[in-house]
């Protein structure tokens, strides 16, 4: 995924570089990474990959404000563990957009774990609540053998980490 033209400007700020299940990988980014536009990264990404994308801030663990993009649910935008307010949209609704994530991403999910989620009250860390995200989304926890590749292109999740200090 860092080989994507997209994510060649951020590549001195990759950090790590995971696969989970069928394709999809997942690339974290110190807080260093300037990340002008999240929407046009986004669409630039789901553009490369033909494939929806993801990018969850998190800082110091604690809080998470995750976006997405697909051409089925459009941009979207929530928060995860007491970060800050997701945005003008009610839970239900980011929920519905969530779900149309996943059926960009060729997942059927149902919209009830996802809402409850994201009223859950806030974890020790994010990154549990991240990884189950990921999970209710209906991407796999680890890499298979033979992986579905959505048009012969891998799905893209990207994490920038901030730890203050």
């Amino acid at each position: 995924m860092p080989d994507l033209h997209v994510l060649r400007p951020f590549l001195p700020a990759v950090t790590a570089n995971r696969l989970r299940g069928d394709g999809w990988q997942v690339c974290e980014l110190d807080g260093d990474a300037d990340i002008a536009d999240s929407v046009s990264l986004l669409v630039d990404i789901a553009a490369a990959t033909y494939a929806p994308a993801l990018l969850a801030s998190v800082v110091d663990g604690e809080h998470a404000a995750v976006e997405g993009f697909s051409g089925l649910s459009g941009y979207w935008r929530t928060s995860l563990a007491g970060g800050p307010a997701p945005g003008p949209l009610p839970v239900g609704e980011v929920a519905r957009h969530l779900v149309d994530w996943a059926a960009a991403a060729r997942r059927t999910v149902d919209a009830e774990p996802i809402t409850e989620l994201l009223r859950a009250p806030a974890p020790q860390r994010v990154d549990g609540a991240f990884e189950e995200l990921l999970s209710l989304l209906g991407l796999a926890g680890t890499a298979d053998t033979t992986p579905e590749t959505l048009d012969g292109r891998a799905g893209c999740v990207t994490i920038r980490r901030w730890t203050l200090g």
